[in-house]
């Protein structure tokens, strides 16, 4: 059995009640602080909660919009000195009644779910907000390269979240057995949610065209990149259907984890890595497709971080990088000297492989460089593909709306918010 402790804090103007009902071992054994949050162990996790979170976070109909899912509490009558007047604690959950006299209901799980202390935060990040990254060289790719069936993605929620969460953790997956359809990736997205249109349309062919827009459209050795620098918003999964592969030699992707290489770089190149985060670099395409002229410019460092110091986005690409470098004239040759380090090391790290008709190769165009190989295109030997990018933001949604659906963490909601 629990001992509840009752607290009068010098700041409050009553004695809040403690109420203790129902107590099991394993629910929660609750304190009052003199300080501004409540106590709780909750199944043996001391957890601390301010009593202002606890309030904004009331999820009662007048406060929580059940099927919006969405805080309803009127902000302009809240009090963020607010204190609780009454607390009971049952079997799985904790009722508050406040100064105010607003009534509260919070489940143990729920709470926990969202607790401040690191290991939980943790479990919250990897299980909801974004799976942990892990990196790769290439000399591990067969062993980290999942491959999963079309037909099982297009039918079942369980193979498309395996899918998913691979590709979010690896930054690469296989799709195999695809129709021979143009228009075969269309469910697959749909099965996301909806493809990122770019000036080059909502989806795009990739087969050789001598007077192209794009590099990507010759035959000869397209270098590593990832695609559409020059967007702020750039697209964050490239999907490559393989319709046709050619049957000459080349063809080849080279596939490149840049948060392998980043975090390499870090450790043994520290000057270059700083140089590559903190300088900007202009990326830009400059054409017309389908009778819509285009000028785009964006400026980003070939490294990405967040305040945090973690890498929120790679780019490079040697064809689509502008003349305009708009660094101060003695940063431009130590600037080239890590960018070459890190195509070179790019290249060293890399991992090979050839798609089959059949095959979306699928990829985290954010993370991931990715090359082609040249091939010989003849009237009878071609190789086409069908590409379509989806944007991280509707992976992500995906997946959480997976994990809610097939119930793999506990704690999301609380249970008349279901559904």
């Amino acid at each position: 059995m629990f001992a509840l402790k009752r607290f009068q804090s010098c700041r409050f103007k009553f004695i809040p009640k403690i109420i203790a009902t129902q107590i099991h071992s394993h629910s929660a054994l609750l304190k009052y602080t003199n300080e501004d949050h409540l106590k709780l162990n909750i199944k043996g996790n001391d957890l601390k909660f301010p009593f202002v979170w606890l309030r904004d976070n009331c999820q009662c109909d007048q406060c929580f919009h059940r099927t919006a899912k969405s805080r309803i509490l009127d902000w302009t009558k809240f009090d963020i000195n607010i204190k609780p007047a009454n607390v009971a604690q049952g079997e799985n959950s904790l009722q508050v009644t406040w100064s105010d006299e607003h009534k509260s209901s919070y489940e143990f799980d729920w709470l926990k779910f969202r607790s401040f202390t690191p290991e939980n935060q943790k479990t919250y990040k990897d299980t909801i907000f974004r799976p942990k990254r892990i990196t790769w060289h290439g000399d591990d790719f067969e062993n980290i390269f999942s491959k999963h069936d079309y037909n099982d993605i297009v039918k079942s929620d369980e193979a498309l979240y395996n899918w998913l969460h691979q590709l979010s953790i690896y930054g690469v997956a296989l799709i195999q057995n695809t129709p021979a359809s143009e228009t075969a990736v269309d469910k697959i997205v749909d099965k996301i949610g909806f493809t990122k249109r770019t000036h080059y349309g909502i989806k795009f062919i990739v087969q050789h065209v001598a007077n192209t827009s794009n590099v990507a459209y010759l035959s000869s050795n397209l270098q590593m990149h990832t695609d559409l620098p020059y967007y702020e918003y750039c697209p964050g999964v490239n999907l490559l259907h393989c319709l046709v592969q050619t049957a000459s030699r080349g063809g080849e992707n080279l596939l490149v984890d840049c948060h392998y290489v980043a975090n390499y770089m870090k450790e043994n190149h520290p000057d270059e890595y700083k140089i590559l985060t903190d300088t900007e670099v202009e990326w830009n395409d400059i054409g017309e497709e389908d009778g819509n002229e285009f000028y785009k410019l964006n400026r980003s460092p070939v490294i990405s971080l967040d305040k945090h110091g973690e890498i929120t986005k790679i780019n490079f690409s040697v064809a689509q990088r502008s003349s305009n470098l708009p660094a101060p004239y003695e940063s431009v040759i130590p600037w080239y000297k890590s960018y070459a380090l890190f195509h070179n090391l790019g290249r060293k790290f890399a991992a090979k492989y050839k798609t089959q008709d059949g095959d979306i190769l699928v990829f985290d165009n954010r993370r991931l460089l990715h090359s082609r190989s040249a091939y010989e295109d003849n009237s009878n030997n071609v190789r086409k593909l069908i590409g379509a990018y989806v944007d991280w933001d509707e992976i992500y949604s995906r997946l959480r709306c997976l994990t809610v659906k097939l119930k793999y963490v506990d704690g999301i909601f609380q249970s008349n918010h279901r559904g």
